[in-house]
């Protein structure tokens, strides 16, 4: 097919219109059914016709298409293989070891300060928000309430360390998400979000430490912790020998090596330690690397908390990635992302102003979605450029995403993962003030963006 020569780019109204409009069938699809994949693909063929109208042929949208693709492909390669990691790791005994340890650390004085950490630890192993909260949320709620401790504040703390978790994993789909939106390496991703993470943690945890001792009762009942410890040590073998395969990712991680080999080398010893610890036959590693792991320990909190992982059930999140980065792919090759770039660089003179216009970018999508991927992706996808133009690195892009994103669905009353949370914990919205990682987030990150620290530079 020739090239057509009367392709040309929008006008900053037609640009408007375009991207409103895009978003319009997001939204759309969104309202009738929460399938994200669909709605993101129908985007991409409402950018694709928009493309049509300015002159452009198929040659040109497939090219546009295909480039943006080209983007996530490293993240979708990486969900893969998480998939698999998952999957050995509860296999192998890992998850199930931090858990049975995580409860032992579990007393009075200190129960909310531990509830966050240990909805931070098992959201960090099995890269989900949503899991924790349905697992080892409930079981903690259930304590809080033999200790006298109000269901909201108990919620709250939960929440903020199974979000905290989620942005941190590699395994999560919204930190490759990110990090895929943004051009920037997993790990460099999650060292910059250390940045803001480290004083906004320590900050929630004296919160909760004080909250904790106001609230404490004398009538403890940890009856479900015992019977979960129990369950635990009868159907796996519990060793501090499991804990290997993460230890060696996290080092390797620090090491700067890249995740695609980090990620696939704690595969490989945690493939071997569930051979030599769980007694884990080779044909079975290979079947719940494809398909995950099923647990049948007859304990349903428990069944549902390992029944995780698999290539196969990274497949939905690789279909949002792929689809998102087309989307982005048509609407930057017509022109209408660049348009808009060039209209709010005139507004946009120093970092810090670019800081506060993808925070603010990012909040709009969020308020009009509910839906945290939506909200990374179109403001990623169109304010990477300016990042580069401002000679500051992806990465500190990729961090203002899930700050805003990430953690502002958790508290947004309408948005995805709120209205979870109140289904699954039984909770009013009461818990949201309680949630304090999603409100000093973004305040840290504004700090850093009126003081230039962290704002790291492009070599």
């Amino acid at each position: 097919m020739e090239k057509s020569t009367t392709k040309r780019n929008p006008t900053i109204k037609e640009a408007i219109f375009i991207l409103l409009t895009v978003i319009g069938v997001i939204l759309l699809c969104l309202s009738n059914a929460l399938v994200l994949e669909t709605a993101l693909v129908l985007g991409s063929m409402t950018a694709a016709l928009f493309s049509i109208y300015l002159g452009y042929n198929w040659s040109d949208i497939e090219g546009g298409l295909l480039g943006g693709i080209q983007h996530g492909l490293g993240a979708c390669i990486i969900l893969i293989i998480i998939g698999m990691v998952i999957a050995t790791w509860i296999l192998g005994g890992t998850i199930q070891t931090m858990l049975f340890y995580g409860l032992k650390l579990l007393t009075p004085p200190i129960f909310l300060p531990v509830s966050f950490l240990l909805g931070t630890i098992v959201s960090l192993l099995i890269g989900s928000s949503f899991g924790t909260i349905a697992t080892i949320g409930i079981v903690l709620m259930g304590v809080a309430e033999g200790l006298g401790i109000p269901a909201h504040i108990t919620a709250g703390a939960i929440v903020s360390g199974a979000i905290f978790g989620d942005k941190m994993s590699p395994m999560s789909d919204s930190t490759n998400l990110a990090a895929a939106m943004s051009g920037t390496g997993l790990f460099e991703h999650i060292r910059s979000m250390l940045y803001v993470s480290i004083p906004t943690v320590s900050i929630s945890l004296v919160l909760y430490g004080v909250i904790g001792k106001m609230h404490l009762a004398n009538n403890v009942d940890f009856a479900t912790v015992e019977k979960i410890l129990s369950n635990l040590q009868a159907n796996f073998n519990i060793s501090l020998l499991t804990l290997i395969p993460p230890v060696l990712m996290i080092i390797l991680s620090m090491l700067k090596v890249p995740a695609i080999v980090s990620l696939s080398a704690s595969f490989v010893t945690a493939s071997a330690f569930a051979m030599i610890t769980q007694g884990a036959s080779f044909a079975e590693i290979l079947d719940i690397a494809a398909n995950g792991y099923v647990s049948n320990t007859g304990y349903k909190m428990i069944d549902n908390l390992l029944t995780q992982g698999g290539i196969n059930n990274m497949m939905s999140t690789v279909a949002i990635i792929m689809a998102g980065t087309a989307m982005g792919g048509i609407l930057e090759e017509n022109g209408v992302l660049n348009v808009l770039l060039e209209a709010l660089m005139e507004y946009i003179e120093t970092p810090r102003d670019l800081i506060i216009s993808t925070l603010i970018s990012a909040y709009i999508m969020l308020f009009a979605t509910g839906e945290m991927m939506v909200s990374m992706i179109i403001p990623g996808r169109t304010l990477e450029p300016a990042y580069k133009r401002m000679n500051i690195k992806n990465n500190v892009l990729s961090r203002t995403l899930e700050t805003s994103a990430t953690l502002g669905c958790a508290v947004l009353p309408w948005g995805v993962v709120s209205v979870y949370i109140q289904n699954v914990l039984d909770v009013s919205l009461k818990y949201i003030p309680y949630t304090f990682l999603a409100f000093i987030a973004p305040v840290i990150t504004l700090i850093y963006a009126y003081t230039g620290f962290g704002l790291f530079k492009r070599e």
